[in-house]
């Protein structure tokens, strides 16, 4: 078997009717031809790299596209690369395809500098196995808008109605994002103004449905801003239910009038549909068990530069050290002991070393551990976690912290 970057149109054809088969979706060959050829002049954006795996015989029989990703970390950026729509053929499944494929793109990613790898999958435990663990999950929750009578909106509020009034929208976005672990810094594609109001790549879902966006002023300044969509109900268009897509605020009373703001939709709106990974409504509310919650997706990650984001995540205050051992059998590269050591916060140094560890960690434990998606607490529940020593500074060294990881 062979594995390679796809550059021709044909080969990025035969990749579309590969992930189409394989995700048992209707294929139009003619159709796809025009879009590959859209691509290959630029008319229509692509990803930016698909891969093929080839058998002997030179035929296709897996495909993914990657997408680069630029997420925050201990108020930083890092680069990340996303695994998009793995598929393989069903009749030559079995053969070790898919995991070829997929060593060969983390190798790829690691050697191109990306820290980290992310997806959404479709098994968990499918992509267990290559190294992969869940760095967050959606949350869904829906609420009646009553519930929001106590909150109230006492700030100047406008909508986003030319291009120009995206610049504050922008900057809270990306204010917000630093103030997280994992937030996608979102690419110039995703504030391209589209006009009447609207911005961004179409809603995937939901392609054509309108998307309002409203942005918070207090004494002159930006403070929050929401943005989402209307549905009618089905047999009454004139009430009807709001996605929030997005609700970024500043500070505890900035979110109070933000959804002050959403309760003066309640003449035309009976419920409210959040998918915030940083707000639990049924802690905000009135009535908390009529908050309905379901969880709508997970992402999960694996490490690929364990060193970087040692450095990069946050640390204890006051100074201190610590060696943690990773093990790794999918990319054995990955594994190794570390020194780590801490002053005010931030690390110092970070460098391998033959020390004992401290903490020993197969890869997807550690993935959660230094992504903050669990505490040392819960890993020390975990059969595939070690604790050797130093607790007490472990303890302190990782704990959860706020994560807004959302592809």
């Amino acid at each position: 078997m062979e594995t390679r970057k796809l550059t021709s149109q044909q080969e990025l054809l035969e990749s579309d009717r590969t992930i189409a088969t394989a995700f048992l979706h209707p294929w139009d060959e003619d159709e796809a031809r025009r879009t590959t050829q859209e691509q290959a002049e630029g008319k229509r954006p692509r990803p930016e790299q698909s891969w093929g795996l080839f058998g002997n015989d030179g035929a296709m029989l897996a495909s993914a596209a990657c997408l680069q990703r630029t997420l925050t970390l201990g108020g930083d950026t890092l680069p990340a690369g996303e695994v998009h729509m793995v598929g393989s053929l069903p009749e030559r499944r079995g053969a070790g395809s898919v995991r070829a494929l997929m060593g060969a793109m983390l190798r790829d990613f690691k050697e191109c500098g990306d820290a980290l790898a992310v997806l959404i999958p479709f098994s968990c435990a499918f992509y267990r196995k290559f190294g992969f663990e869940i760095a967050a999950r959606m949350v869904c929750q829906r609420l009646e808008i009553e519930q929001l009578a106590d909150y109230a909106c006492d700030c100047d509020v406008t909508r986003v109605w030319e291009e120009k009034d995206l610049a504050p929208v922008r900057a809270l976005w990306e204010a917000h994002a630093r103030s997280h672990d994992l937030a996608e810094l979102r690419k110039d594609e995703a504030w391209v103004w589209l006009g009447n109001g609207d911005f961004g790549e179409p809603d995937f879902l939901h392609p054509d449905r309108q998307r309002y966006t409203y942005v918070l002023w207090d004494d002159g300044e930006a403070v929050a801003y929401v943005r989402f969509s209307f549905f009618h109900e089905p047999e009454n268009p004139f009430v009807g239910e709001l996605n929030v897509h997005d609700l970024v605020f500043t500070s505890p009373s900035s979110l109070h009038a933000a959804l002050g703001f959403l309760y003066r939709m309640r003449a035309k709106v009976s419920h409210l549909n959040f998918t915030l990974p940083d707000v639990d409504f049924a802690t905000l509310v009135p009535a908390s068990d009529k908050v309905e919650q379901r969880l709508d997706s997970h992402v999960m990650a694996r490490l690929l530069d364990p060193a970087r984001i040692l450095r990069q995540m946050p640390q204890p205050y006051g100074t201190g050290s610590y060696v943690l051992g990773i093990e790794d059998e999918f990319l054995p590269e990955v594994a190794g002991r570390w020194k780590v050591e801490f002053s005010d916060g931030r690390a110092t140094c970070v460098k391998p070393t033959d020390l004992e560890p401290d903490l020993m960690a197969k890869e997807t434990a550690a993935c959660m551990l230094l992504l903050g998606r669990m505490g040392l607490a819960d890993a020390l529940l975990r059969t595939d976690v070690s604790l050797r020593g130093n607790e007490d500074v472990l303890s302190r060294v990782f704990v959860r912290r706020p994560i807004h990881l959302a592809l």
